[in-house]
Parts: C-alpha cells; sequence; structure tokens
C-alpha cells in the first residue's frame, strides 16, 4: 500500500508519500509549503487570506498526488494553528467541498505519541525527553522503559515566538528571554517538574533545521545527528551577536525558508534541554507523518 499524508501545520504544509512493505514504511517522496498559517490568525481566527493561502497549497498537492498513479490513500491532518481556529469547522468544509479532503483535526496529546512512535522507529528511544517543536505549539513527552508516561502540548513555537516576541528579522536578546520565560511559564503550569534527564530527542523540522545550523556552524560531518546543548547555547548567544548581514549569510546558506523562526525554534530547542538538564540532544529524521502512519493506518506502536 502506499499512503500520502499531509501535515497541515502552523508554519510549514508537507505532503510525504509512503509504501509499506512487510509492516515497514519507506519515504518515496517529499514536498513543502512555508504557508506560515500561524500569522494569518486574526482575534482567535484564521483569516480569509490564510484560509486562501491553505487552499492554494491543498489543490497544489492534490495535483501532485492525482499525477502520482499508485498512491492508494490519502491521509490529511491538521495541528494546533487549524485546531485553535474559532471557525476551523467553515475551513473543513471548505476543503472538503472544493477539493475533496477529509481533515483530521489532531489533539495536542495525539501528537505528542505520534511523535514518540515515528521518532522510536529509527532512535529506539528508552528514556528521556522528546519534543516536537511546530509553528504553533511544542509537544513534550516523558518517556521510561520504552513507554510515554507524561505528554502535554506547549502553546508556544518556532513561529508563533517569533509573531508574538521579535520585533524585526532577528531575536535580540531581551526577545530570548521572553521567549524562554514563556515556555518556562507553561511548564510550570502543567506541573512539568525539572527533573534530570540525560537526553533529549528533537523531533520536526525546526529541530532538524537547528541540527544542520549546528553541523555547518561547528564544521561537523552531515551524518551527524546529536548536538551538545553547551554548544548550542552558545551557537545562539554567538548568531544573536552578529551583525545581522553576517547572521542572514549563514541562515540564507543553510535554510533559507526558515530565516525568521529558525532562531526561535532554536531558543526552544535548547530551554526545554535545559530545563531537564539534558546534555545532550538527538535529532529524529522521523516524527509525527511517520508515527501517523504505524499507529493510526497500520495500528502498530
Amino acid at each position: 500500500m502506499i499512503y500520502a499524508i499531509i501535515d497541515i501545520g502552523s508554519n510549514t504544509i508537507r505532503l510525504s508519500v509512503y509504501k509499506e512493505k512487510d509492516g515497514i514504511i519507506h519515504n518515496l517522496f517529499n514536498e513543502k509549503e512555508g504557508a506560515s498559517l500561524r500569522s494569518y490568525i486574526k482575534n482567535g481566527k484564521l483569516s480569509d487570506k490564510g484560509v486562501e493561502r491553505l487552499m492554494d497549497t491543498l489543490k497544489r498537492f492534490k495535483h501532485l498526488i492525482d499525477n502520482f498513479d499508485d498512491i492508494d490513500v490519502v491521509l490529511p491532518f491538521a495541528t494546533a494553528t487549524i485546531r485553535d481556529s474559532s471557525n476551523r469547522s467553515e475551513i473543513l468544509k471548505k476543503v472538503k467541498d472544493e477539493i475533496g479532503f477529509d481533515i483530521e483535526i489532531l489533539s495536542g496529546e495525539e501528537e505528542s505519541q505520534f511523535a514518540f512512535i515515528g521518532a522510536n522507529s529509527s532512535l529506539e528511544i528508552k528514556k528521556g525527553v522528546l519534543t516536537d517543536i511546530g509553528g504553533g505549539s511544542s509537544e513534550i513527552v516523558i518517556i521510561e522503559q520504552g513507554k510515554v508516561i507524561k505528554s502535554t502540548s506547549l502553546d508556544i513555537g518556532s513561529l508563533s515566538s517569533f509573531n508574538d516576541n521579535v520585533e524585526f528579522l532577528f531575536p535580540t536578546k531581551d526577545d530570548r528571554k521572553d521567549i524562554e520565560k514563556a515556555i518556562e511559564d507553561e511548564l510550570v503550569e502543567r506541573n512539568f517538574y525539572q527533573e534530570n534527564h540525560e537526553t533529549l530527542c528533537g523531533v520536526g523540522g525546526s529541530a532538524r533545521a537547528s541540527l544542520k545550523l549546528y553541523n555547518e556552524y561547528y564544521n561537523i560531518d552531515k551524518d551527524n545527528f546529536s548536538m551538545e546543548r553547551k554548544k548550542l547555547k552558545d551557537m545562539i548567544k554567538d548568531l544573536i551577536d552578529h551583525e545581522n548581514k553576517e547572521l542572514l549569510d549563514l541562515i540564507l546558506s543553510v535554510k533559507a525558508d526558515r530565516v525568521h523562526t529558525l532562531i526561535p525554534g532554536m531558543i526552544i530547542l535548547n530551554k526545554i534541554a535545559k530545563y531537564f538538564k539534558a546534555d545532550v540532544i538527538n535529532i529524529s529524521q522521523t516524527g509525527v507523518r511517520e508515527g501517523y502512519v504505524y499507529d493510526k493506518v497500520l495500528g502498530k506502536e
């Protein structure tokens, strides 16, 4: 069977096509659009312009899917921005009527579970903390003996942090402090105590982009999938202290599509690692989409 998964996130909308063979899924094709839907939220509602951006992207993905003859099932799901939009029912109906897609809204708890299952399919996580930093939310998962024992969804992500705390293109030192305080306040509010965990697993586009910049910054082989938190912290400090032109050139050379959200995402990743006293951050190349297929489609945990 071949499955097309459409992940409608707050910052990026992604299409991933997987082939299942003997209970294992293999990624065949990926496409993405930096739609920045979170930026179109006005008074709790996704604006007409935001809905138009969503529709245009989904129509383009449908065209790609229709020309990929072997796809058996199309499964679109949405996370924080659509989940929290007061007009989500109207959005879902419009997509169904005009494109034919039935969008499933994932809860924060489901996001956390799928992130763990997806990451565990490639990293085999037995113990520690996992975080999936999205555009509008960040999922936190505590893992013991290879099982999720506690999870939550924070109302803060790379794009929402940029929109709420950064006045210009890059965060200042004060902006960084504001983002870090917002994360800690939410963790405390959700009764997540500052436990000691040796490792943090990072999932999602922000984590992968952070690793890519980290490897480039420290001249490390691109096949490296691990970061030292102290080095990540030092890199963030250096980037914030840089002159804008130097900083812009570095980020554009590594991840141009995340020029405004990359540093906020790294600040969130570093703060979560610090909060749980994790000195090592391992970055998974699989996550929510893979976890969704394994759990919801194949029925495997």
